[in-house]
């Protein structure tokens, strides 16, 4: 693994002890090779996850499609998609597409229960385990958010629980529509190695228009960002995640704890993971995680909404549009708070 810092071709060697990750070798030449190899891989998989994000992204946009058409597109995706399985070469990346649609079709299917108020749903729910290893957080998150929407609380909580257990501190997060500088060095994957062979990468949490009943309700209002000429001034890639709520799954992960205890009654952890939602969005420490952060913040404003703190909560949404003033929710948000204090 030494051999790759004298490398001259696209100056890996220099580009490797420039990142300052020849020291991980000079404990001792077995455990620096393995330390090396794991960066590499880190970081490799990395950028697999985020470029399968930008093609999964191209596949699943649609244009003025109704849910039936989009649906059958969706299950003509999987069929294609099982074709390519065949094939020794594709037979991975297939796969992952496979659990990834999916885990959509069936998110799909269960909003569609929802929205008919159809609780004949425990197949539905029971489908959910082909497709919950895709990555540490999202697959369960959405599973969690199906379980809430039903009114199935307890069961949330173990959902959620779990995810917490599994997300631990060198967890990264994954995005196929927003960048953060420096999201590649290779020291932020030095930091990642850990004894844990748990896949460390939390992919965002994305709801389609078709999974909208699954998807709390603060959620829609993701989905209808545009006020009037604000379309217009999208770019080529917006136009095809604008239309969807997403948001980075440890903000999304305390946002359903405290819709779920709050439900429950539990008071007290609501309170605590209020206050790990705030504490997380605003560690700069973790800028490099924080995708989507207009979305947390306006998670975070709905919390103080629920609270009855109309000003903290304006006061949210308002940070939330300091970053993007246009194509927000927070738009939406801060009218209809002024129409609740007027009230």
């Amino acid at each position: 693994m030494h051999d790759l810092f004298y490398i001259d071709i696209d100056k890996l060697g220099y580009r490797l002890q420039g990142c300052d990750i020849r020291h991980i070798g000079q404990a001792g030449e077995v455990l620096g090779c393995v330390g090396i190899h794991n960066i590499i891989s880190l970081s490799l998989t990395f950028e697999r996850l985020r470029m399968f994000l930008i093609h999964l992204r191209a596949i699943t946009s649609k244009k003025e499609h109704s849910n039936t058409i989009f649906e059958q597109d969706i299950n003509c995706k999987l069929r294609k998609c099982f074709e390519y399985y065949t094939n020794a070469k594709l037979k991975s990346a297939a796969l992952e597409f496979i659990n990834h649609l999916f885990a959509l079709n069936n998110s799909m299917q269960s909003s569609k229960y929802l929205r008919l108020r159809n609780h004949a749903f425990s197949e539905n729910i029971r489908r959910f385990k082909y497709s919950l290893n895709t990555d540490v957080a999202s697959s369960r998150l959405k599973l969690a958010s199906v379980l809430y929407c039903f009114g199935h609380l307890h069961a949330a909580v173990r959902v959620l629980d779990d995810v917490e257990r599994r997300y631990h501190s060198k967890v990264k997060a994954v995005c196929g529509c927003r960048d953060i500088e420096g999201k590649s060095d290779l020291h932020v994957f030095a930091n990642m190695i850990s004894d844990d062979n748990e896949q460390p990468f939390a992919l965002c949490a994305k709801f389609v228009r078709e999974e909208a009943y699954c998807a709390p309700y603060i959620l829609w209002f993701e989905m209808k960002r545009n006020m009037t000429e604000e379309v217009s001034q999208r770019r080529i890639v917006g136009k095809q995640w604008m239309d969807y709520a997403e948001v980075a799954a440890r903000p999304f992960l305390r946002y359903l704890q405290y819709l779920t205890y709050g439900g429950l009654g539990e008071r007290d952890k609501q309170l605590h993971v209020l206050g790990s939602l705030e504490s997380y969005v605003f560690d700069p420490r973790n800028k490099i995680n924080m995708y989507h952060t207009e979305t947390a913040l306006n998670l975070l404003g709905h919390c103080y909404e629920m609270e009855g703190n109309y000003e903290g909560a304006l006061n949210y949404y308002a940070k939330s549009l300091s970053l993007y003033r246009t194509n927000n929710a927070a738009n939406w948000h801060i009218q209809r708070v002024h129409r609740l204090i007027s009230t």
